[in-house]
């Protein structure tokens, strides 16, 4: 309906038709095609470059437009958005927003046009989106697996149907088709009468505000999303409705994910509501603010907002605060139950970057001039860096003569892959103070969080007379979670012996993989009473062993399993030994 919205995310588990869904928005955008990026494109592909054609044939250097010159004026499908290299994708969504693509290739340069709309579909369970690239979508819709025998049955009715009779299916939906299509046109032709008010912007910052929310196109996105559900109802004026559906349309994905780490060296004590005529006069000064501004002469400031923050206004607070708590609790509801995920623990370390590789694996993203023989050749960049010379070569009796100054050589780019160590305390004192099932849950949701199942885990115990690497590394976790629920727990707390055969396993691990990033993951209250040698204090034993405990290319999360810190914190102590980060289990339970 709006062209100005130019993005739009689904979100959803795999197998619940977001392609299906894709593909069918092919009868509602009449005279538009879905035009495809696929995962293994290059940029010459996507963007464009030189025409080899032209330049074989009459010597000219020109540039022939790539995936993008075909999407102008249809509309772009990225499937598993979140799996594209966040550079590529950033460079399409710039060339989309900006409305043209600029080619530069073999010291040439182009421009062409570039209107589309964006629609990408993500599995999260895969991977992430960065906050970056997904605050560019105006739009985000979730989709669910139905959770009821009626719907997956007609699910399976209707696929059935479909395969046996694909025409008779499509026609019996035709009518419900076109009453959507002409729904769609009317709706165009209203939106440009559609009114937002300054009272209706004044209500869309203030939810974004309370929500936390990063930047500005959020609150842009939910102004021109009000502005389309109203024309699609069919008014001219935005409702609180709209703004309420909207801010759920554009907000699901622009919400932060990462654990906040509280100072829990200080009392956590409830702040006190203000006293009456504290809270009089926070009012008394809102109010006069809100009167200057409608008093400097904005012409669609409705007098209302006067008393918005007043409470005695009946449309006032209470109506921001009501779409804003409604905006949020459909939000939550809407977030699928998930595992806690092992990327939120790691955080922004725990980012998977794009690494450059010399040997023949990865995936082929571009090429450079190699630096002496090359062993894996571009053919493709190669022939373009020949093609404009063919008619003053000499051609040989080939068909295109190669010399070598125009051979290029492929840059091939892979993921970045994670090892994680799960250092588990099964000692008495987490068993006492019941947080031992926690523990258990929490580590077998965090090994099965797909972001685990693409890199490498390993589990080790630790009790009094047992500390067991319980499975070395490996990329399959179902056997892992089987040894943990099985896992005898009981006695004392040999933290220091455990730490000491961590870092004998890492240092080996890391030097036979040094291209690993590895983490220690040790959940633990953080309490030694079992020393590395019999006699000594376990406590001060430990200082000592944490001191050698420099691990290359390793970091360390310490997750603190203690029901109730006690006056000395121990997981909180250890974490700054180690250098590393200090989490709450209860905050893993919350994300």
């Amino acid at each position: 309906m709006d062209d100005d919205l130019l993005g739009v995310l689904i979100k959803g588990p795999t197998g619940t038709a977001k392609s299906v869904l894709v593909r069918s928005f092919a009868d509602m955008l009449p005279n538009k095609k879905i035009v495809n990026i696929p995962q293994n494109v290059t940029d010459e592909q996507l963007f464009g470059g030189l025409d080899i054609e032209d330049a074989i044939k009459y010597g000219k250097a020109t540039i022939k437009g790539g995936i993008l010159q075909r999407a102008d004026g249809n509309t772009l499908y990225l499937d598993n958005v979140n799996l594209f290299d966040p550079k590529m994708l950033n460079s399409i969504l710039e060339c989309v927003e900006s409305g043209k693509v600029i080619v530069e290739r073999e010291g040439v340069s182009s421009e062409y046009s570039l209107r589309t709309t964006v629609i990408a579909t993500m599995d999260p369970a895969e991977q992430m989106l960065p906050d970056g690239i997904a605050d560019r979508f105006n739009i985000c819709a979730q989709s669910y697996s139905a959770d009821n025998e009626s719907d997956r049955n007609q699910i399976i009715i209707s696929n059935l149907e479909f395969e046996a009779d694909p025409g008779g299916f499509a026609e019996r939906y035709s009518k419900e088709d076109s009453e959507m299509l002409q729904c769609i046109e009317d709706a165009k032709r209203t939106l440009k009468d559609v009114e937002i008010t300054r009272a209706d912007l004044n209500k869309i910052s203030k939810v974004c505000i309370d929500l936390d929310v990063k930047g500005h196109r959020a609150d842009i996105s939910v102004a021109r999303v009000s502005k389309a559900l109203a024309s699609l109802d069919g008014r001219t004026a935005v409702s609180d409705a709209d703004i309420k559906d909207a801010a759920i349309l554009c907000l699901l994905h622009r919400r932060g994910d990462v654990i906040e780490e509280k100072d829990v060296t200080q009392p956590q004590t409830d702040e006190s509501p203000p006293d009456e005529k504290e809270r009089e006069m926070v009012i008394s000064l809102r109010k006069e603010d809100a009167v200057e501004e409608y008093a400097e002469g904005t012409e669609d400031v409705s007098p209302e907002i006067i008393s918005e923050e007043s409470p005695e206004a009946g449309e006032g607070l209470g109506t921001v605060g009501e779409i804003t708590n409604s905006v949020k609790e459909r939000l939550e509801n809407m977030d699928s139950i998930e595992a806690i995920r092992l990327h939120k623990i790691v955080g922004k370390a725990g980012r998977r970057k794009s690494i450059e590789v010399s040997k023949r694996t990865g995936r082929y993203r571009g090429f450079k001039i190699p630096n002496g023989r090359s062993v894996d050749p571009a053919f493709d960049a190669t022939v373009r860096a020949a093609a404009p010379y063919q008619r003053t070569r000499e051609n040989k009796g080939l068909s295109i003569n190669i010399e070598p100054q125009d051979i290029r050589e492929k840059i091939r780019l892979k993921k970045d892959s994670c090892s994680f160590l799960f250092a588990v305390d099964v000692s008495g004192s987490l068993v006492k103070s019941g947080m031992m099932l926690d523990i258990k849950n929490g580590v077998k949701a965090m090994l099965m969080d797909s972001y685990v199942q693409r890199d490498k885990v390993a589990l080790l115990t630790f009790r009094t007379g047992e500390v067991r690497l319980s499975v070395p590394f490996t990329r399959s976790v179902e056997g892992i979670c089987d040894i943990l629920e099985n896992t005898v727990t009981g006695d004392g707390t040999p933290l220091g012996p455990a730490l000491m055969l961590i870092r004998g396993y890492m240092i080996n691990y890391v030097r036979k993989n040094p291209e690993e990033r590895c983490f220690v993951i040790l959940i633990t209250d953080g309490e030694a009473t079992y020393p590395v040698m019999r006699g000594r204090d376990a406590t001060m034993e430990l200082k000592k062993v944490v001191a050698i405990m420099k691990v290359p290319n390793t970091e360390w999360i310490v997750v603190d399993s203690s029901l109730i810190p006690g006056k000395i914190n121990h997981a909180l102590n250890l974490s700054k030994m180690l250098g590393g980060r200090y989490i709450r289990l209860e905050d893993l339970q919350s994300v």
